[in-house]
């Protein structure tokens, strides 16, 4: 049998961007060698030795050791093209070896003997010289397959091997923000994802030690418990994840007055997850975005079930958003497959709606004989340092809603009025210092800039209201 037909045989390169098995040929060099981190099915690391024009591999459990008294076993597998000892990235769920794979250390050796020698003999010894693993190492054949793998007493014995860098390589970052939209894309490069309906919130897990942050840096660590067991039980020591807090109703759809009430009551609340920005000391903001997804996915492969991963589907906008329509749900978000994750608002991402919706600042509120405590809040956006005024909100409130907001709001009670408009003198008008951000859906943004139909959905605990400005600018 060729030396890497078995390698060919089991995968598919049109799928993988794994080296084609193709023999190096031999010319008088230093022998390299490569310890590769393998998170696959099982979690280990590949050993692999160069020799006469392929890659000697075993798969290693536990790794390799520097104590002589550790006698690792070395599973040996099929031989792998001299290419792949540079090889780090995804292979893809699916195909075989499916995970991520990177290099955990890789230099030169010097066989004692003959390697083919070694080989007939089931005994192997040579002298790593890489920049985690030094000095000799034995392998001892047991069986067709298995081997041990054995440090030699030498002045690199019990010496500890430095671990990976698996901290954070940040600890605070901006979330990137999609752009309204009123059409789809019409290009083949975009993928589409469901726009769910609650708190954006990004996760930074270290050690199984989780923060869990809102788009302005809220901490929302403590009113997220179970979330945070959730992400302390993913099997990776460090990562950055980037999604959406929500509560579904009974028909599947996420619902931002029913996350609120469960913030405050314990209910369930769920972590809808689209992008992973760092993974074990790697930032993965500047790779594109099909290539994170993938690496999300695995990720979170066996978390708990209240993490989710945030399918996507590439080049089928219409009919994406045609069942975000048809289901009753906020709408649909196009990132571009290439996209890098520059953490600010741009058109790599654009998101399209069923319905008008955004969040403005709240500046006021009005009362009346029926409604003693609230029957309206007065709401507009910043535009050049002005809080302009955009409309006046007297629904969807109810009357425990009504009395809760009366009690935030007239503790930040102020005389002159913020907005950059003259009001006729109403003593039922109470004006706020502008700190609360409220989520209002309306029908439409008339000429003149004044929500039509506008109704109260919830407050924006998540958002500054300084970042507030206006989204709908299609008239």
């Amino acid at each position: 049998m060729k030396k890497l037909e078995k390698y060919n045989e089991k995968r598919d390169f049109s799928k993988t961007n794994e080296p084609k098995g193709e023999i190096s040929s031999t010319r008088k060099r230093k022998l390299r060698f490569v310890v590769q981190h393998h998170k696959a099915t099982t979690n280990h690391y590949d050993f692999r030795l160069e020799h006469d024009g392929v890659l000697l591999s075993w798969a290693v459990p536990k790794g390799l050791s520097q104590n002589p008294k550790d006698k690792r076993l070395a599973v040996m597998v099929e031989n792998h093209p001299i290419d792949y000892i540079d090889f780090e990235g995804i292979i893809p769920k699916g195909n075989y070896g499916a995970g991520s794979v990177e290099i955990f250390d890789k230099g030169n050796y010097i066989p004692k003997y003959d390697l083919e020698y070694g080989l007939k003999k089931g005994h192997l010894q040579f002298e790593l010289k890489g920049k985690k693993l030094k000095g000799e190492y034995s392998l001892v054949k047991m069986d067709d397959k298995n081997w041990l793998i054995i440090k030699s007493e030498d002045k690199f014995a019990n010496e500890s091997v430095e671990e990976e860098n698996t901290s954070l390589p940040f600890k605070s970052c901006d979330v990137m923000l999609a752009t309204l939209s009123r059409d789809l894309p019409t290009d083949k490069n975009w993928a589409y994802e469901i726009k769910y309906d609650g708190y954006r919130i990004l996760a930074f897990v270290e050690n199984q030690k989780v923060k869990c942050k809102t788009r302005n840096g809220n901490d929302y660590t403590l009113k997220l418990s179970k979330i945070v067991n959730s992400l302390e039980k993913i099997n990776e020591k460090s990562f950055v994840l980037d999604g959406e807090i929500v509560s579904f109703d009974e028909e599947g759809r996420s619902d931002f007055g029913l996350l609120q009430r469960a913030i405050k009551e314990g209910n369930d609340i769920y972590y809808v997850v689209f992008d992973i920005l760092a993974l074990n000391g790697k930032d993965l903001r500047n790779e594109n975005f099909l290539k994170r997804k993938e690496i999300l996915e695995r990720v979170l492969a066996k978390a708990p079930a209240n993490i989710i991963f945030s399918q996507h589907i590439v080049n089928k906008g219409k009919q994406c958003f045609a069942f975000a329509k048809k289901q009753r749900l906020e709408g649909v978000v196009a990132k571009k497959t290439n996209s890098k994750y520059i953490g600010c608002r741009s058109e790599d991402w654009l998101k399209i709606k069923c319905y008008k919706r955004q969040e403005f600042v709240i500046g006021g509120f009005e009362t009346n004989e029926k409604n003693v405590y609230l029957s309206a809040i007065y709401v507009g956006y910043y535009e050049d340092k002005r809080l302009v005024f955009v409309g006046k909100v007297g629904t969807g409130f109810d009357d425990k809603e009504k009395i809760a907001l009366n009690k935030k709001f007239s503790k930040i009670a102020i005389k002159k009025c913020p907005f950059d408009k003259n009001f006729n003198k109403n003593n039922q008008i109470t004006w706020i210092s502008p700190k609360f951000v409220a989520e209002i859906q309306y029908a439409e943004l008339t000429k003149d800039r004044v929500l039509r139909q506008p109704s109260f959905i919830g407050l924006r605990e998540d958002k500054d209201a300084k970042s507030v400005v206006l989204e709908d600018k299609w008239k």
